[in-house]
């Protein structure tokens, strides 16, 4: 036992003050009266308070002496030693992403994780000092204080859940970064250890140990994680995916509704790991769909998925090919092209199109600016060039053999969710003294895609397509939609995004105010000159793009879903994989953290002052 303010032994001098008042003659007002036979007891009294007279122990003196005691007892503030081993700077990982809303854990794993985490802040020193970073989708510093305990506990009560994943690399970065070499520190993480993927290697070492203490006990939980509308020349139709996560047999209910209209309702058995796929009638006139599954189970925020239904205004878009299906295919994911597609002897370039896409064909002529006085066939604007024949313009040197295909800069956002580890390459052209543009996919032999900003946006690939199993992967038709996107990015994209995803919204010509209107109903105006970043995505749900143009309001919409298996699977992880520890450069002098008893003792002594005080009015 340690007392924190030893000081406050002072006031045990109180004690001896208490017994010499019981010492002391009682002086009263001297009164004449007739005879004494009337006051018997005031003179058996009187002679009893004479000074120094001995000491009669009494109920009371003892109640006041206890109290008393037990007052100068949490007056020195006694802590007991506790079970957690805590270093001097503590530094806390709170896992605040979509996962830990889960009511496995009553009232959820968040409300469970803060009650461990306070518990370690009522045993912190006044010495010592507690950062706490609340790990989503951007982790942040919360709190970073020495001894001020009520601060904490206020910074951890504000703390609330996101809708986004756990962004736990950074946040075991960002927590690195507070902590200096020979820093006598440790980290705590508190999760259920469903976080993006951790960087493990040596280089992202941390300067001080990590301690994982798991939340949650339970995955049951069926979820919606897909919703697609397709559109063909007949109907339009709605691709809905849902699946039992849990271990157990669940029936439910699934109600399916457009534009807030209900369309239909069917009731459902899933067994345990099974998934189902629905397909969905959409009205013709139907804006948004909905679905909503009543479960009951312990996570609510994957039981309803929305998505527009209407199509968004089209671009118009040339392929020219000999035969590329696999081409084609991946560009009709684009709901807003409005696909051309022709052989090279049927190409002409007076037609009008918003992109260009060329497949072992090149028209005769330079592309713009390449050559100047040279009559140019390509389009003045943004073009795909796939395979481009020898001797054109844009061909590269004579194809060589391919070895591993990887990506220039494996975080260029051209490459999001691009799996490029089994992709292989016959041959290419040779492009090592090409001055088209950057690389983005190169291999050890020359790159493979080149991209360039200006005077367009516009893309070469080296190979041909059919040499490659890179069609046969998932990988292409996002590359493509990634490039498609890059090159003519829609006004408002209609697909669905993930929680706190940002949104790129470029204005249409001519707009004189963008506003964007959240599912809450809360509106963000947005700059009408420039294209601009949308980043209140944290809501799930609808949001309505508001675009004034030409006297009239122009309405776009795009969605946010969680639409994430790993979330929804929600069985917490009994141990994670983190960066390794160097203690070569850290100091390890952990102390037990203190658990401090004054108040259960301040409270007792309130209650002995209060029997006390009976005792005394009761005359005992």
């Amino acid at each position: 036992m340690t007392f924190l303010a030893p000081a406050a032994a002072f006031f045990a001098l109180t004690l001896p003050a208490i017994v010499a008042l019981y010492f002391l003659r009682i002086r009263r007002p001297t009164r004449v009266v007739p005879a004494l036979n009337l006051w018997p007891d005031q003179v058996r009294d009187r002679q009893a308070n004479v000074p120094w007279q001995r000491l009669r122990v009494s109920s009371l003196l003892l109640l006041q002496l206890l109290a008393a005691a037990v007052l100068v007892a949490a007056a020195v503030q006694p802590a007991l030693s506790a079970g957690t081993s805590l270093a001097r700077h503590s530094v806390v990982l709170l896992d605040v992403s979509a996962s830990m809303q889960a009511r496995d854990v009553q009232p959820t794993r968040l409300d469970e994780a803060k009650k461990e985490v306070g518990a370690i802040i009522d045993q912190l020193s006044p010495q010592d000092r507690m950062t706490l970073v609340a790990v989503g989708p951007t982790p942040r510093i919360v709190a970073s204080l020495v001894g001020d305990r009520d601060a904490l506990h206020r910074a951890l009560n504000g703390l609330g859940v996101s809708n986004g994943s756990a962004d736990l690399s950074s946040a075991l970065a960002l927590a690195a970064g507070l902590v200096k070499a020979g820093d006598d520190a440790r980290g705590y993480l508190f999760s259920d250890g469903i976080v993006g993927p951790i960087r493990t290697d040596a280089s992202s070492s941390l300067p001080f140990p990590v301690e994982y203490h798991p939340i949650g006990v339970s995955g049951e939980n069926i979820g919606l994680t897909s919703l697609v509308v397709r559109t063909s020349a007949q109907s339009r139709a709605a691709y809905l995916h849902l699946q039992n996560f849990g271990q157990q047999a669940r029936t439910f209910s699934l109600e399916w509704r457009a534009d807030g209209k209900l369309v239909d309702v069917r009731r459902l058995t899933l067994g345990a790991g099974v998934a189902q796929d629905l397909v969905l009638p959409v009205p013709s006139d139907a804006t948004v769909v909905t679905a909503h599954i009543d479960t009951g189970d312990i996570f609510s925020l994957d039981d309803t998925v929305t998505a527009v239904a209407r199509s968004p205004s089209t671009f118009r878009v040339l392929l020219v090919t000999p035969g590329n299906v696999f081409l084609q295919q991946a560009l009709a994911l684009r709901g807003d092209f409005q696909l051309d597609v022709v052989a090279p002897a049927d190409y002409k370039s007076s037609a009008p199109y918003a992109m260009s896409i060329f497949d072992r064909f090149l028209p005769p002529g330079l592309p713009p600016g390449l050559a100047p006085g040279l009559p140019p066939t390509l389009p003045n604007g943004p073009f795909i060039s796939i395979d481009p024949p020898p001797g054109s313009p844009l061909a590269g040197g004579a194809a060589i053999g391919v070895g591993r295909v990887r990506a220039t800069d494996a975080g260029d956002p051209l490459l999001t969710n691009v799996d490029l580890n089994d992709v292989h390459i016959a041959r290419s052209q040779d492009l090592r003294n090409d001055t088209f543009g950057r690389a983005l996919i190169s291999s050890l032999q020359t790159p493979l895609v080149l991209v360039r900003d200006e005077p367009f946006r516009q893309v070469l690939f080296g190979f041909d397509l059919h040499e490659s199993d890179l069609p046969l992967r998932i990988a292409f038709p996002i590359l493509i939609q990634n490039l498609s996107e890059w090159i003519l990015p829609p006004s408002v994209p209609s697909h669905s995004f993930h929680p706190d995803e940002p949104v790129t919204i470029v204005p249409e010509t001519g707009a004189t105010s963008v506003t964007v209107i959240r599912p809450d109903g809360s509106r963000q105006a947005l700059a009408a000159g420039a294209v601009a970043t949308f980043g209140e995505t944290d809501l799930t749900g609808l949001y309505t793009v508001e675009q004034a143009l030409s006297g009239k309001t122009n309405r776009s919409w795009f969605t946010v879903n969680l639409f994430s298996d790993q979330v929804s699977q929600l069985k917490p992880a009994d141990r994670i994989t983190l960066p390794p520890y160097n203690n070569a450069v850290a100091v390890n002098s952990v102390h037990r953290g203190q658990l401090e008893i004054w108040p259960w003792i301040a409270l007792g002594a309130l209650g002995l002052v209060v029997l006390e005080w009976l005792a005394f009015h009761r005359g005992l």
